[in-house]
């Protein structure tokens, strides 16, 4: 696929700032994001709110203009999380994936099945679900380099589902990883993006997050639960 990259774009469509568990804010988020030149547009989206996604939208129109924002939102439901992309507002939890599905659609956007066979590390997936479900993509391969079996195993389901446009996204909490797994599409805007995967020529690219940055991570990891360990001491 490389040989696309004169015609083709790259996305990174799960990335979290610190108006969820991400790390950062969103304008350190994109200034890091905007220095590295991975991708041309990126989806903010932070579980269970979309404010961090319109901060960054903002910011990116005015300091990083090479950079497409798209407004998103990692939605938890009692089957699993589901990621809004193209949203207007926030959206709350849902009991079923469901109701976040036609709650996405309502709003006009897009729903894709994240890491949908990772079950550890908190996270909860809609698993053989993206077999039935309505939705509108699948991730296939989620950055963490302990998601390759389960990447392996969402690629398996949807081959043999419904066949969904298939993604790909690093779930970077820390911008050193964004880019690493990303999203083929024809274009370069997010609007090129959403066509892309309404149309189905989306392609899953890249690796899991490189050791190098993994290890640049971890600084920023110690720091926070250091200060986090110091104000519980203060309580």
């Amino acid at each position: 696929m490389n040989r696309l990259n004169s015609t083709w774009g790259k996305a990174d469509l799960h990335l979290h700032t610190n108006y969820s568990d991400g790390y950062w804010s969103p304008a350190d988020t994109l200034d890091l994001i905007a220095a590295l030149r991975r991708v041309n547009v990126i989806a903010i989206t932070d579980h269970d709110t979309a404010e961090g996604a319109f901060v960054a939208q903002a910011y990116a129109r005015q300091h990083c203009p090479d950079l497409d924002v798209i407004v998103g939102q990692e939605v938890t439901t009692g089957d699993g999380d589901i990621i809004g992309l193209y949203l207007t507002a926030s959206l709350p939890r849902f009991q079923s994936a469901g109701e976040a599905i036609e709650a996405i659609h309502r709003q006009g956007g897009l729903a894709v099945a994240v890491h949908p066979f990772v079950f550890s590390w908190d996270m909860m997936s809609v698993g053989r679900a993206i077999r039935y479900l309505p939705f509108d993509a699948v991730e296939v391969r989620h950055g963490c380099p302990l998601s390759r079996p389960a990447n392996l195993r969402a690629k398996i389901n949807n081959s043999f589902g419904q066949r969904l446009p298939e993604l790909g996204g690093s779930d970077s909490h820390i911008p050193y990883t964004v880019g690493q797994a990303f999203t083929w599409f024809p274009g370069r805007s997010q609007a090129d993006l959403r066509r892309a995967i309404e149309s189905g020529t989306v392609r899953p690219g890249g690796v899991t997050w490189r050791i190098p940055d993994m290890l640049r991570k971890l600084p920023v990891v110690l720091n926070a639960r250091r200060a986090a360990a110091y104000q519980m001491e203060r309580r």
